[in-house]
């Protein structure tokens, strides 16, 4: 069976029936894990402590043979977590002419197919990887005989729901302002990164205390303390042309990121000013903000601020700013004045009249 992760985990919590093989694929760490996490919880009761294996990238097959099919001792089941198998990457050897028939040795992917396709009913096999060839026979063979769980991540405007999922874990609910801020910060990002976004959402749910609806505020108070979203502030404050909070959180930004930030930093502005841009262009041309919204995958909110913050630019201007961004990235590999370079920059675009 091939499912999402957020089907499969719906599904492990309505119905009683357990698979023993889960192949979890995708780039997504967070469903990765909660996918394993949920998996777990229901192959095995409550206090029970099963036989762990694992196994990462390069392993014998014996191996793994033996643990899948090795009956525990003391009663039980197997938990067996597959990490990475190369054997999935791994190109597979050519065939010797004159091996077809009965005397033909498997290939490891083979070998490896066939022990996942026949597991005992003590045991529980889940296998994690980062990307899967659809085209593979190991696909297939998953497709049919466990399940095939894709975790892919998020883009900010495919965020609320998995937001307000997390607020019910504790009992709350964010204000429609805070998921918008939420999203703002996360639109900076071509994908967002969740499992960082649930901690500090956790964060939010001690500072909140008692109060079950959670505000832009408590968001803010939060995430503004944050590198990682700092970043994502200095765009705001640029597109608001908001010259002196521009000077401070870059130079918050300097002091938390040193030399090795300002790659990231200037691909995030130029990120920014281009998202701007195809916005100015596309109401230049009459297009609608559900239209826009749905050409560039992103939340109606966001494109109801772009379009207001599109509107403090020239085209020219921003055009000219994303080209000297994209010489401050290319030329920061090389060290230099970089920060007073983007500082520069930053202060040409948002300080002219």
């Amino acid at each position: 069976m091939n499912t999402t992760a957020d089907v499969f985990l719906e599904s492990l919590r309505k119905n009683p029936a357990c698979p023993h093989v889960v192949v979890a694929w995708g780039e997504e760490e967070y469903f990765r894990k909660a996918v394993g996490r949920a998996f777990r919880q229901r192959a095995f009761a409550p206090g029970e402590e099963p036989t762990e294996w694992s196994f990462q990238k390069d392993f014998q097959m014996e191996a793994l043979g033996e643990a899948i099919n090795t009956m525990p001792f003391f009663g039980g089941g197997n938990w067996v977590v597959i990490e990475d198998p190369r054997v999935l990457t791994e190109k597979a050897p050519a065939r010797k002419t004159g091996t077809k028939g009965k005397g033909k040795k498997a290939t490891p992917l083979e070998q490896f197919t066939e022990l996942l396709s026949d597991v005992p009913d003590y045991a529980y096999v889940f296998c994690l990887c980062t990307k899967l060839d659809k085209r593979q026979g190991f696909y297939k063979a998953m497709s049919r005989k466990a399940v095939v769980v894709e975790c892919p991540t998020l883009r900010s405007y495919q965020l609320q729901p998995w937001l307000r999922s997390q607020a019910d874990q504790y009992g709350a609910r964010f204000t429609p302002d805070a998921l918008n801020l939420i999203q703002e910060y996360a639109s900076a990002a071509d994908t967002v990164p969740l499992l960082f976004l649930q901690q500090e959402i956790a964060k939010i749910a001690l500072y909140a205390g008692e109060r079950k609806l959670w505000q832009a505020e408590d968001v803010a108070q939060m995430f503004s303390q944050l590198p990682e979203i700092s970043g994502f502030a200095l765009g705001n404050a640029v597109e608001e042309r908001k010259l002196d909070k521009v000077l401070l959180l870059l130079k918050e930004e300097r002091k938390n990121s040193g030399s090795d930030g300002i790659t990231g930093l200037a691909m995030r502005l130029f990120a920014s000013l281009r998202r701007l841009l195809q916005v100015k262009e596309m109401v230049k041309q009459g297009a609608r903000q559900d239209a826009i919204a749905s050409t560039l995958k992103m939340h109606p909110y966001a494109v109801k601020l772009a379009m207001q913050h599109s509107n403090y630019f020239s085209e020219e201007s921003l055009q000219n700013g994303m080209v000297q961004l994209a010489r401050l990235t290319a030329d920061s590999r090389q060290g230099g004045r970089t920060w007073s370079r983007l500082e520069e920059v930053l202060v040409t675009l948002v300080g002219r009249s």
